[in-house]
């Protein structure tokens, strides 16, 4: 508990300590402590920290150690002391923040490293498909490394438009799947379409014809820059995409 004003003047006359020697300490002057001491006006709670801690017989070179709090401020750690002298507080409050420290960092969970795929595999890009408009999809075939073998049925294909952006960007090699059994593949698959027009890489989506009022399949771009492109009679899916390759080279 903080010392009363009766028990700092007791103390003061115990130990023969001046009120100007306790005001040098605090860090003002002897009228100050004399009002302190003398008057209904309550003694600073930082100045009651120094003198509690000079009654106590501890060093008083901790006084050096700088502490920029307000009255207001210091006001809470003196009630946040609870009795303990000031050092056993500060004591205190490092040893939790110590062990506080030292849960969190047993809480923490590396990560582990990331490594890219060793490009390992080749294959080739067996043409083009129009990311856009039905566009012819030839192209000269370019052999490449890529991260893993290509399964039955898999090829890979160059994207050449901007209608299936961001999900698969101009210019990007994509995996696919040969397609040939019915039934046709479900409403949001992105699939490779070609007919009498071209070849083209879209989403399958279905939609409420507004004249029949019936329910038919349509081409959808994943860029809303784009239109729909309506199914022709003979035109078919002949290939089901994978994947994007993040990273390839030249064979």
């Amino acid at each position: 508990m903080a010392p009363t004003k009766e028990e700092i003047k007791k103390w003061l006359k115990a130990s023969g300590m001046t009120r100007e020697e306790l005001a040098k300490k605090c860090g003002v002057n002897k009228r100050t402590v004399d009002l302190w001491l003398s008057s209904a006006r309550d003694v600073p709670s930082k100045s009651l920290l120094v003198i509690q801690r000079l009654m106590q017989g501890e060093d008083d070179s901790l006084k050096k150690i700088h502490l920029p709090l307000n009255e207001e401020q210091w006001a809470v750690v003196c009630e946040a002391m609870k009795g303990q002298s000031f050092l056993e507080f500060v004591n205190t409050a490092l040893q939790n923040a110590a062990k506080e420290k030292e849960a969190a960092r047993k809480k923490f969970t590396p990560v582990e490293t990331f490594t890219a795929p060793s490009l390992e595999a080749q294959g080739q890009i067996i043409g083009n498909i129009a990311a856009g408009n039905l566009a012819d999809g030839d192209t000269i075939p370019q052999d490449i490394w890529l991260y893993r073998e290509l399964e039955k049925g898999e090829y890979l294909l160059r994207v050449n438009g901007h209608s299936m952006e961001p999900s698969i960007p101009d210019g990007s090699v994509v995996i696919m799947k040969k397609y040939t059994i019915p039934p046709i593949p479900k409403p949001g698959t992105i699939v490779q379409y070609h007919d009498e027009r071209g070849v083209t890489l879209k989403k399958l989506v279905r939609r409420k014809n507004p004249e029949t009022g019936k329910m038919e399949y349509t081409l959808h771009p994943i860029n809303p820059d784009f239109g729909d492109i309506e199914p022709m009679d003979g035109g078919k899916i002949s290939g089901i995409y994978v994947e994007t390759l993040d990273k390839w080279e030249k064979a």
